[in-house]
């Protein structure tokens, strides 16, 4: 019998796909209101469907996803909600460990690592663990971003740049971002058309909105937006003399 789910796996991985997709995952506490629930479970139920995601990434071409789970301004949400997201990032990569190794997954981390270090040391030596444990796979990348955005990244540069003065700009941006490429495509949801200051690894990127908040799409909404990325036309400031 045919594994329906393998066959439109096959059909997406003929199209043209990104090599690598940045999530941007919003909606979480919008959704959680929306059902009369705290935050909380809106972030456990997120974390939930990106794992979905992940799993579907999996049997994909592309080679990279990367996972923008707290950025710079986050800092400034309640407390409780913070300590909220930090439990779901925990217990997500955890339990998903065997997936990784049995997947051939390199897990690394970016971003700050001082304030993550000194509030949450349970939650950075799980990803310190993580990185460890998974250094040397070498197929799919899942990369997650923690406290991270442009200042890190513009001060990041700024540092290399100085040390080193030849290396070529996106070659520099590379090495500073664990080896990271630039994203091909950005995936944001809940409808929201806005970068929120992630920062040049998403320079060159297309952007595919999902209108669903995160705790609401399904595989469904993911392939539908690779198909619409296939669609696209990337001429990266030139011109696409067949048309």
């Amino acid at each position: 019998m045919v594994n329906l789910e393998d066959l439109a796996i096959s059909q997406l991985n003929d199209l043209n796909l990104p090599d690598s997709i940045l999530i941007i995952p919003d909606g979480n506490g919008r959704w959680a209101k929306s059902q009369n629930l705290g935050t909380s479970e809106g972030h456990k139920t997120g974390g939930i469907k990106l794992m979905e995601v992940l799993k579907q990434f999996l049997k994909l071409k592309t080679k990279v996803i990367g996972i923008w789970g707290f950025s710079e301004d986050n800092w400034k949400r309640d407390k409780d909600e913070i300590d909220g997201i930090m439990s779901v990032i925990k217990n997500t990569i955890e339990n998903n460990m065997d997936t990784f190794m049995e997947n051939n997954v390199k897990f690394i981390r970016l971003g700050k690592e001082e304030r993550l270090r000194k509030e949450y040391p349970e939650v950075f030596e799980t990803l310190r663990k993580a990185e460890e444990d998974t250094k040397e796979n070498d197929g799919k990348i899942l990369a997650v971003f923690l406290d991270y955005g442009e200042r890190f990244q513009l001060e990041e540069f700024a540092r290399e740049r100085e040390k080193d003065k030849e290396t070529p700009t996106y070659d520099l941006l590379s090495k500073i971002n664990k080896g990271l490429p630039l994203f091909d495509m950005v995936l944001r949801t809940s409808g929201e058309l806005r970068t929120s200051g992630f920062g040049p690894l998403a320079t060159l990127a297309e952007y595919v909105i999902i209108e669903k908040n995160l705790p609401e799409i399904g595989r469904n909404d993911f392939a539908q937006a690779l198909i619409e990325y296939s669609q696209r036309q990337r001429r990266f400031g030139g011109r696409n003399l067949s048309k």
